[in-house]
């Protein structure tokens, strides 16, 4: 599988970015250089797709992952996708199953093509996937060699996912600056593609101030071809994976996505969305810093659109013993909570927990 994140500074370029209503139902145009195209989904995807373009089947074989977005089931899946000869991945889902097709794809060395079914994350447009273990236990972030092909972003698609899908998407996007500004407000030495990231960070950050709320209201009436929405869905996509891919390592994760990393090892933590734990990381990052009264600015946005703020959002046991747990994972030596807040122990992480739970 490819490099981890953390050892390397690779930075694949933007693939083709197609964002139209209606580009969903034109798939066929985009795989008729492939002789054997194979297309890789969810349950839950694959209806809002089918019931979207309005056909009873699929175009190509279809293989199903299992939900993990982790390498074992991507292997499982390459090795069935090489049956069938696959000379091209289709992925259509959300962000785990976009991460998984990435990695299936470079197993095979194929192209791969993303249509994503909801705004939940930027993993359709970053250069890396997120996996985990069976138990959901995040385990790493390899970066891969090429992007995909062709990313097929079909706003009206997406829109009719339930709101909450994006609000999650909402809470992985507002990371980008607060992770990577203190990172890059710290080096000396940035490039242009660094200055680019910083700058895409901190737009991605005042539109969703902007959009949010306009964005969630339409999507709760039905509204789904509103201009919020579309520019909501391609902040959280586009802009956010562009961020990652220019910025390199230090866009990546600092400490609200190492804050996530950590609730991973709690049990039941995977009935909260990654972007809500990682929005909740946002907060503790903040207090970290020395930037409480940054972090209880945020705090009527979290409200309004539903981000949560305390473990009891997120349905977890607030307990000292799960705390030292996220504290252990998220203060180890080499941790990526460093690059924003050098030195960083566990128990300044637990400090910043227990100051949040108070807001």
């Amino acid at each position: 599988m490819a490099t981890n994140v953390q050892d390397s500074d690779v930075r694949p370029g933007p693939n083709r970015y197609i964002s139209t209503p209606g580009v969903a139902k034109e798939v066929s145009k985009y795989i008729e250089d492939y002789a054997h195209p194979v297309i890789l989904t969810g349950v839950k995807s694959a209806d809002a797709f089918l019931d979207y373009t309005g056909e009873d089947e699929f175009f190509a074989p279809v293989l199903r992952y299992d939900g993990s977005s982790s390498e074992r089931n991507a292997r499982e899946l390459a090795e069935q996708a090489k049956a069938l000869d696959a000379d091209a991945i289709i992925a259509i889902g959300a962000g785990k199953l976009s991460d998984t097709a990435k990695n299936v794809a470079e197993l095979l060395n194929v192209d791969l093509i993303i249509v994503p079914t909801l705004a939940c994350a930027c993993a359709a447009y970053s250069p890396y996937s997120v996996n985990y273990d069976d138990e959901h236990r995040f385990l790493g972030v390899p970066v891969h060699p090429r992007q995909s092909v062709a990313l097929l972003v079909d706003s009206a698609l997406i829109a009719q996912a339930p709101p909450e899908k994006i609000v999650g998407g909402i809470g992985d996007t507002v990371a980008k600056w607060y992770e990577s500004a203190p990172v890059f407000e710290q080096a000396d030495d940035l490039s242009v593609f660094d200055r680019l990231a910083y700058q895409g960070a901190k737009l991605s950050h005042d539109l969703l101030l902007e959009e949010s709320v306009p964005a969630l209201d339409a999507l709760r009436a039905g509204d789904y071809a509103n201009g919020h929405v579309r520019t909501l869905i391609d902040t959280i996509i586009g802009i956010a994976g562009t961020v990652g891919g220019f910025g390199g390592v230090r866009a990546r994760e600092s400490g609200a996505h190492t804050v996530h990393d950590g609730l991973t090892r709690i049990p039941g933590s995977a009935e909260t969305m990654h972007g809500e734990k990682v929005a909740y990381g946002v907060l503790v990052q903040l207090v970290a810093e020395g930037k409480e009264d940054e972090a209880r600015n945020l705090l009527p946005f979290y409200n309004k659109i539903g981000l949560p703020h305390s473990w009891k959002q997120m349905n977890l046991p607030f307990t000292d013993e799960n705390l030292k747990t996220v504290a252990d994972f998220a203060a180890a030596p080499g941790s990526p909570f460093h690059a924003a807040v050098p030195d960083v122990t566990a128990d300044q992480i637990i400090d910043a927990m227990r100051t949040v739970e108070a807001f």
